[in-house]
């Protein structure tokens, strides 16, 4: 591994000095983040009162954004829009990989429980989840769900009671300290007919590459691991899965105006300052950049998250 990249601060906590680095490793194509944080301290990433899987969330306001990327920022993710060939998650996805009869499912790291809802009527007997977070934790059972408290490295017993059919990790394994440990465990509760889906932001795209530090999905230091899909699967593989399907999603949402300004908003943060017109501008016209090298590049390089479908080996 070697040096890669340096995040300058954790812009969602400013006033946290730290420096991080993120290490790489070409032939693997898989980074981590240096120094790699003690299990004790990972929660306080997440101490804020916006992060996305809080009932705090964050509340955008698409009429404000629309004005702010203005005409050409608007024209191109509409232009975008016609070469989105991913497989989004909707529910008929969920259904259509989900075993035929399947009673059980888990989701780890289920934040407050949003998904669950999605794809509980095509289970018959149980929908589960397990988060690390304690406010998530709340709001999902005060939404009536069976979720329980605990993390992918250390999952708690109260779940280790029976086989899934179907086991979850969206955006989930690059927030683990031991991702390789991580599907160990789960692949250990899943059926031997059952199916796990693991998805992950896409390091290898266009866009990660374009914006380094500043890229939406780097996230540092809530995200520890840093992979590509050949990562990805070699991870799964090592954890002793069968990797099953390569599929991924997420182009036209880099081109949105919530992208964009998140992405202006995060550059300036990294350079101890707040987001201007001149930023949102420049971001625009880094997306015109973007959709140019994208548009018909291969999946690998143009969709900002990829997923694979396991089964046990």
């Amino acid at each position: 591994m070697h040096p890669a990249l340096r995040v300058p601060i954790d812009w969602r906590r400013p006033s946290d000095p730290r420096a991080w680095q993120i290490w790489w490793n070409d032939s693997a194509g898989f980074g981590q983040v240096h120094p790699r944080p003690p299990v004790d301290e990972v929660a306080s990433f997440y101490d804020l009162e916006d992060y996305y899987t809080h009932a705090e969330r964050v509340e955008h306001d698409p009429v404000a954004e629309r004005r702010q990327v203005g005409f050409l920022g608007r024209a191109v993710g509409s232009l975008a829009s016609r070469f989105e060939h991913g497989a989004e998650p909707t529910a008929d996805w969920w259904r259509s990989i989900i075993p035929g009869q399947a009673r059980h499912s888990l989701e780890i790291g289920c934040g407050d429980g949003d998904r669950m809802q999605t794809y509980a009527p095509f289970l018959s007997e149980s929908v589960r989840g397990v988060e690390p977070d304690p406010r998530a934790v709340r709001v999902a059972c005060e939404r009536g769900l069976d979720v329980h408290q605990g993390t992918a490295e250390d999952l708690p017993d109260a779940i280790r009671d029976r086989r899934y059919d179907l086991i979850a990790f969206v955006h989930v394994l690059e927030h683990t300290l031991d991702p390789v440990l991580s599907l160990k465990n789960a692949g250990a509760l899943l059926n031997a007919g059952g199916i796990m889906s693991i998805e992950v932001p896409n390091n290898a795209c266009h866009g990660a590459r374009m914006m380094g530090e500043a890229w939406r999905w780097l996230d540092v230091p809530r995200h520890l691991n840093f992979f590509t899909p050949d990562s990805l699967a070699a991870c799964a593989e090592a954890a002793g899965l069968t990797v099953r399907a390569v599929l991924y999603r997420g182009y036209v949402r880099q081109f949105m105006p919530d992208w964009l300004v998140d992405e202006a908003r995060i550059g300036a943060e990294l350079q101890g300052r707040k987001a201007s017109k001149a930023d949102i501008d420049r971001q625009v016209r880094h997306s015109l950049r973007l959709f140019a090298r994208t548009a018909l590049a291969k999946p690998a390089q143009k969709y900002d998250s990829v997923r694979v479908l396991c089964s046990r080996a």
